[in-house]
């Protein structure tokens, strides 16, 4: 894997363990929600994982930002499944790691705050994702939000702009006719992805969601929190009210 380093924060284990789990580590299903903490095998900062070669610790375990965008662990060997499960539009890994930043700062981050009172700027956000030729795996991990709430989190279609709405809508493997959609039967965690994250008593959490497809090319773009837990039923499918922050992420590639 590729790591780049932006600004410094104890932040490398959460990588390695996102890689590790995406690798086979975890058992978690669709809108299912993993506990929070480093998944099963992670490794643990400047070591490596077990025999399967799914995770390195990146040299010196820090960084708040870290990119893992193609196939090569950090001493440059292969450590994804096989070469037939590569995308020509997506690399089988993908990590990124940010601090959540108001929209009006001077660079606009990728990961912005709406509300400060709800996503503290600070707050930290890790999304990673594993894409094979029979599916895709999605991990959300936070800490630094508010403790024992649960925010509502989808992967939306554009990047995080200045405005909450500039994300777009949900993405979804079959596109519902009107857009944004509540309608159940294109609304749900089967067809969206969905990352509902209940945090502990820190403000941290984390969540899986396994699908047996693939994003379109350049149709995923962030992943977005929302004031609660993603509601059901028909009218209302996949509301989770207003959108609190937002973190630019290129899912499904360019």
């Amino acid at each position: 894997m590729r790591v780049g380093m932006r600004t410094a924060g104890a932040v490398g284990a959460a990588a390695a363990a996102a890689v590790a789990l995406l690798a086979g580590n975890g058992t978690s299903t669709a809108g299912e929600r993993a506990a929070d903490g480093v998944p099963p095998r992670a490794a643990a900062p400047g070591g490596r994982a077990g025999p399967d070669g799914a995770a390195h610790a990146a040299p010196g375990g820090a960084a708040s930002r870290r990119a893992a965008d193609g196939p090569h662990g950090v001493d440059g060997t292969d450590s994804t499944a096989h070469a037939a499960d590569r995308q020509p539009f997506q690399q089988p890994f993908l990590v990124r790691e940010d601090q959540f930043s108001p929209a009006n700062a001077f660079i606009r981050p990728d990961a912005i705050t709406y509300d400060q009172a709800r996503v503290p700027a600070g707050a930290g956000i890790t999304v990673a994702r594993r894409a094979t030729r029979h599916g895709t795996t999605v991990w959300l991990r936070v800490r630094g939000l508010l403790p024992d709430r649960t925010y509502g989190a989808h992967v939306h279609t554009r990047p995080c702009g200045g405005r909450p709405g500039d994300a777009g809508p949900h993405y979804q493997h079959r596109r519902a006719p009107r857009q944004p959609s509540t309608d159940p039967r294109y609304a749900n965690p089967r067809n969206e992805v969905w990352l509902d994250v209940t945090t502990d008593s820190a403000g941290r959490g984390s969540a899986v969601s396994r699908h047996g497809w693939t994003f379109r090319p350049g149709g995923a773009g962030s992943v977005v929190l929302h004031e609660r837990a993603t509601r059901t039923g028909q009218g209302h499918a996949g509301a989770a009210g207003a959108r609190l922050g937002c973190f630019t992420v290129p899912l499904s590639g360019g």
